[in-house]
């Protein structure tokens, strides 16, 4: 299998990306990294995986509702998140903000789950194993691609 440059492009910035998760974010990483805010991870129509959300300090997009590009890996618990373009540092989760909501009204325990948001055309990611399984699957079909088109051009590994 042979890339085309672009592709080949997109792929060595995912890579990047991979390298970046597993030797992890720094504390500048993250110092510099946007916040994505009232964020929940989905699928697109297309089958990738990334988060939507509000952003603020965006390099590019300044402060809006975004989704992101493929993410590559969450940390919830540290706060952080990694996609194929950045680190974002993750505010309250969609999530929360619905438990906040159905609290809000009363108080009454059963409104819990009567709010959800969703981003018309994609599919939320609600189960964090599920999530996980997808973002190591992603990480290996993008090695894989690499290494047959390293192979297809003649380059080692």
């Amino acid at each position: 299998m042979k890339l085309s440059p672009s592709d080949r492009e997109w792929f060595d910035k995912v890579l990047r990306a991979i390298a970046a998760v597993e030797a992890g974010p720094t504390e500048k990483d993250l110092a510099d990294a946007p916040i994505l805010s009232d964020w929940k991870a989905a699928i697109s129509p297309g089958g990738h995986v990334m988060l939507w959300g509000e952003v603020t300090d965006h390099p590019l997009l300044g402060n809006a509702s975004i989704h992101t590009s493929q993410l590559i890996a969450i940390d919830p618990e540290a706060g952080w998140a990694r996609t194929a373009s950045r680190w974002y540092r993750l505010g309250r989760s969609i999530d929360a903000l619905e438990a906040e909501l159905a609290e809000s009204m009363n108080g009454k325990a059963k409104l819990a789950g009567s709010f959800q948001f969703a981003l018309p055309g994609f599919a939320n990611i609600n189960d964090p194993e599920l999530l996980q399984k997808l973002l190591t699957a992603y990480i290996a079909q993008v090695r894989g691609i690499d290494a047959a088109d390293r192979s297809a051009s003649g380059e080692e590994e």
